[in-house]
């Protein structure tokens, strides 16, 4: 084996697997996001291997150097900060080079904190989007909460303790009756979870809940009552979605996929083309 994809303990370092611990001890270099939080998890178990830094600013060069090394027969382990590897962080790249190598890795599972918030949330959970953090440009964030909030399944996505007051206004002025749930602190300590609407969360924060820690946030699906059964037109349809906060082209879209049309044929009609 050339590569062990190994998940990390979310918070509770006693939620480290003893696979998880015997793997990272027997490999020759262990490739972490940021060295600094892995050195914590690595002296709690009496680890001492060699930490290699792999993140988004060095990944390119990075894993070019790990794959030459790998083909020397170096047996790396990848880790993140906390939870499963690759999702929300670096190292996809690495594993597609591999591939192209016919180099062989394989998975040391862990839980991620988005799995346990939706088991926490109490919010319908048989189909589910992962949307992870959202864009930090301002334009791309709004396209991108349009998505989340008109989605009619269930989704889950990341902020910072810095943000999310302003993503809980956001989903608040779309929908304040939406269902919502935030939680924090995940198998630590202080772990938190509340779910209500998005009035009340909204309410809440920065009193009964602290802007302390990574927040996770699960949403309700949207579903549209009010248009469920298409008693108006399709510029009205369009018309309503736009007075809730969707720009023009979202609303068209968004109409286009509850009635079952091509998009270019709602914006047809919308602009009278």
């Amino acid at each position: 084996m050339n590569l062990y994809i190994v998940g990390t303990p979310i918070g509770n370092l006693e939620d480290a697997s003893f696979r998880q611990i015997d793997t990272l001890k027997n490999v020759d270099v262990i490739l972490a996001e940021d060295t600094r939080m892995t050195i914590k998890l690595l002296n709690h178990f009496d680890i001492d291997i060699p930490l290699k830094s792999y993140h988004d600013f060095n990944k390119e060069t990075a894993t070019k150097d790990i794959i030459e090394k790998m083909k020397d027969g170096t047996v790396f382990a990848l880790v993140s900060d906390a939870g499963m590897p690759i999702i929300s962080d670096p190292g996809y790249e690495l594993v597609k080079s591999m591939q192209q190598e016919d180099l062989k890795y394989t998975v040391i599972p862990a839980a991620s904190a988005f799995q346990q918030a939706i088991v926490l949330s109490g919010i319908e959970s048989f189909e589910f989007t992962y949307f992870g953090f959202l864009p930090k440009s301002n334009k791309k964030r709004k396209e991108k909460l349009e998505e989340i909030l008109t989605h009619d399944k269930t989704s889950v996505l990341y902020e910072s303790p810095y943000r999310v007051k302003q993503l809980i206004d956001d989903i608040y002025k779309f929908d304040e009756n939406r269902a919502v749930s935030i939680s924090r602190e995940i198998t630590k300590k202080f772990e938190q979870t509340v779910t209500d609407s998005a009035k009340n969360v909204k309410e809440m924060l920065a009193s009964d809940i602290p802007l302390k820690g990574e927040f996770v946030i699960v949403i309700e699906g949207y579903i549209d009552d009010s248009v469920e059964e298409f008693d108006m037109d399709i510029n009205t349809h369009v018309d309503i979605l736009i007075e809730r906060g969707l720009k023009p082209k979202a609303a068209i879209k968004e109409v286009a996929k509850l009635r079952k049309l091509k998009t270019q044929d709602v914006y047809d009609t919308y602009h009278r083309i």
